[in-house]
């Protein structure tokens, strides 16, 4: 065995920075890993409000001490509210939260994963404002008092507390089953680290040492650099003692009918075995790793009256890809025979030749197919059907990132076992929508619903002029790139500017159809953010053939999108004469009149700050600061500011209504809610009537006919004489 890179483990995972943070990204983009917003409350250092973050796409990085990982969140179009000391209103900010923490290998049952728990240790959290944000946030801060350390040292405060008790953890891989038995092809146990190439290359890995049984070995911090083949995001090794000691020797024994003792580690004949086959000896037998082959020798013998053979053999295994399915073949065994004869046998020696090369042959072909028989069950089908090619759309059986979910093979390579291969993720951001349309005059389409209309309506994304190109509008916004249409992702696209609100007709391209043989077809390839707040990409040209015909294609991907609720919350603020009485269940009850209080919020999420709020209670408008509203029971009183609510009604007053709200964001987006009030004037509680004795129904019911002359037979004692007293 010429190499052994997967520092003592049965299997050696890496994943590459790259492919982790692609993978952090498409889930991030699903709706995953990490909340797309928080609203927060603030208190900390004297100073109350609230903030609003909005996030962008999480990016790992592993240039940390092992096995530590840094998590930054970038967030933007973000609002920080102080309500004291100082009344405050600071938008739009943007900055990075930087999170710290070990990633560590938890057990939860029969099931182990990689995470990061924010609860098990002491995770570092750090806020950056951007510069813009630190010259809008300065000297509104020293007007209350707040340097910009302090403030963002609250925001870093506010965030690891909605870590620990919000979010708790983030998982790196999904719960992969481990069990204790037998089978070499079942994980145990997995260890984890991480891999900070300080050379120019970067190529920082998240490594998996995984143990294949409870005796195997391994020590995680000797996987001390990434292995990755260039120009691949993840490798997957085994080692040759694995391979042969673990998958190999057990099944070979069994085929050839012997215990596992018959052969020592990694695969060695330790005595002469009846051969397979049925006739003759195995003497010999030994496979090792050479190359990127399975190198088996052996010798065998057999006798007869008047004759001896023994055979030397040789022979490779290979084990290769064929169509995505992995093959075992074995090569033309190379067989050196001596016989020895007696002199008597020597004479019919000419007609004997078939029958030793024939008795050497069964002996040979049986190895042969008991050794590639046990490479095929070992690796091709239990490993690989059942473990990493067949956990497409299932559990992966090893590590393979946060949303892994298989490997698509595409090529092999021994010493040790290595399958190179690109990772299947289970999780992909889902499609909302998608179509195309053809106009030679104008048309505009919602991208959200695929609505086409001739102009611009509520709801449109993009609008196309023949004259002028195309217009992103309703708040939506695009960036053209350099991607094919096809190979353009979701999170290619979530990292794009996607601020630009319009293509000139310069940019679309005028081109031949695509299936026009001999001319060139070209096309613009460009991502946009639709006014809900989805990511889509689209592909535009003009078609010479059509008199200029805009052709335009679309995919828009389900996306977080913007949300608005009410927060509510009532109190009694005071209470009137109270009333006990008994109802007729029983319960014990009191009613009084009451004051009600009622505190709401507006919770916009993933809107773009500053928002603009417009509330309406019983079908009025309010205006800011304090007011009063009629409703049909009476005066209602209210101070609104911003984008908190408090109303109070008269005592003994009851109140049924509606509370809408309407936010509009910095990009022109308008979110609409609304919530029924109903509060009773008169207050009742009851307690529920519980007997302390129970009732007993007596029932009598008629005596059966033929026991209705029934009386017990009494026996008669004999009187006894009592001499009177006295």
């Amino acid at each position: 065995m010429a190499l052994d890179r997967t520092a003592g483990f049965d299997m050696l995972v890496q994943i590459s920075e790259n492919e982790l943070n692609n993978q952090l990204a498409t889930a991030f983009l699903a709706g995953g890993i990490f909340p797309p917003s928080i609203s927060v409350p603030v208190n900390a250092g004297g100073v109350s409000g609230s903030a609003d973050l909005n996030f962008d796409t999480p990016v790992a990085d592993l240039d940390r001490p092992r096995p530590r990982m840094g998590l930054t969140v970038p967030f933007s179009n973000s609002q920080l509210q102080i309500t004291a000391p100082l009344a405050l209103t600071v938008a739009p900010i943007g900055g990075a939260i930087t999170v710290v923490d070990s990633i560590a290998m938890v057990t939860e049952g029969s099931n182990q994963f990689a995470t990061i728990d924010f609860n098990a240790g002491a995770p570092t959290v750090n806020v950056a404002f951007d510069p813009a944000s630190v010259s809008l946030l300065e000297p509104l801060l020293d007007v209350a008092g707040l340097s910009l350390t302090q403030a963002q040292n609250m925001m870093a405060g506010v965030v690891l507390d909605q870590l620990q008790s919000s979010i708790g953890r983030i998982d790196l891989t999904p719960a992969i089953p481990v069990v204790d038995d037998t089978d070499a092809t079942t994980v145990f146990d997995i260890d984890v680290t991480t891999v900070n190439d300080t050379t120019a290359l970067d190529r920082d890995c998240l490594a998996f040492g995984v143990r294949m049984s409870s005796d195997g070995g391994g020590n995680i911090n000797n996987v001390t650099s990434s292995l990755i083949p260039a120009g691949s995001q993840s490798l997957v090794t085994m080692s040759n003692f694995w391979l042969l000691a673990r998958v190999m020797r057990p099944r070979i024994a069994s085929s050839m009918g012997r215990p596992v003792t018959d052969f020592d580690t990694p695969l060695r004949l330790n005595r002469s075995i009846p051969a397979p086959g049925g006739q003759g000896t195995l003497r010999s037998l030994e496979a090792r790793v050479v190359g990127n082959r399975i190198s088996v020798t052996g010798r065998a013998t057999d006798s007869g009256s008047g004759w001896s053979a023994e055979s030397n053999f040789s022979f490779f295994i290979d084990i290769g890809l064929d169509a995505g399915a992995i093959t075992v073949t074995a090569t033309t065994p190379v067989v050196d025979t001596d016989v020895d004869l007696a002199w008597w046998v020597w004479l019919a020696s000419l007609g004997l030749g078939g029958l030793f090369g024939g008795i050497v042959g069964v002996i040979i072909a049986a190895v042969v197919l008991a050794i590639v028989e046990a490479v095929a069950e070992g690796i091709a089908d239990g490993l690989i059907s059942d473990g990493i090619s067949g956990a497409i759309g299932g559990l992966p059986a090893i590590p393979l990132g946060p949303i892994g979910g298989g490997l698509t093979l595409s090529s092999i390579v021994l010493d040790d076992l290595e399958l190179r291969s690109s990772i299947v993720r289970s999780v992909s951001v889902p499609v909302k929508h998608q179509g195309g349309n053809i106009g030679l005059g104008g048309f505009s389409v919602d991208l959200d619903s695929g609505a086409l209309s001739a102009g611009v309506l509520p709801g449109t994304d993009l609008a196309w002029n023949p004259a002028s190109g195309l217009n992103a509008v309703g708040g939506s916004g695009l960036t053209v790139t350099g991607t094919s249409f096809g190979a353009l992702t979701p999170v290619q696209i979530s990292r794009l500017p996607l601020a630009t609100s319009q293509m000139s007709l310069g940019l679309i391209p005028l081109t031949w159809p695509r299936w026009f043989l001999f001319m060139p077809h070209h096309e613009v390839v460009f991502g946009m953010r639709t006014s809900e707040g989805r990511l889509a990409k689209l592909r535009a040209w003009r078609q010479i053939d059509q008199q200029g015909a805009l052709h335009l294609d679309w995919i828009t991907f389900d996306t977080p999108t913007p949300s608005l609720d009410i927060a509510a919350r009532w109190s009694v603020t005071e209470r009137g004469e109270v009333t006990h009485y008994v109802a007729k269940d029983c319960s014990r009850c009191r009613s009084s009149p009451v004051r009600w209080s009622g505190v709401f919020e507006a919770w916009p999420r993933l809107t773009a700050f500053p928002v603009d709020y417009e509330w309406c209670l019983c079908g009025q408008t309010l205006e800011q600061g304090d007011g009063k509203v009629k409703s049909a029971a009476g005066i209602i009183t209210y101070r609104l500011e911003g984008r908190r609510l408090k109303i109070a009604t008269e005592m003994g007053q009851s109140f049924k209504c509606e509370l809408c709200v309407s936010a509009i964001d910095a990009r022109g987006l308008e979110l609409y809610t609304c919530i029924q009030l109903n509060q009773p004037g008169i207050e009742r509680r009851c307690r529920p009537c519980k007997p302390t004795r129970k009732d007993v129904s007596v029932n009598l019911l008629p005596v059966a006919a033929e026991l209705a002359y029934w009386r017990p037979l009494l026996p008669r004692e004999p009187l006894v004489e009592v001499d009177p007293i006295g």
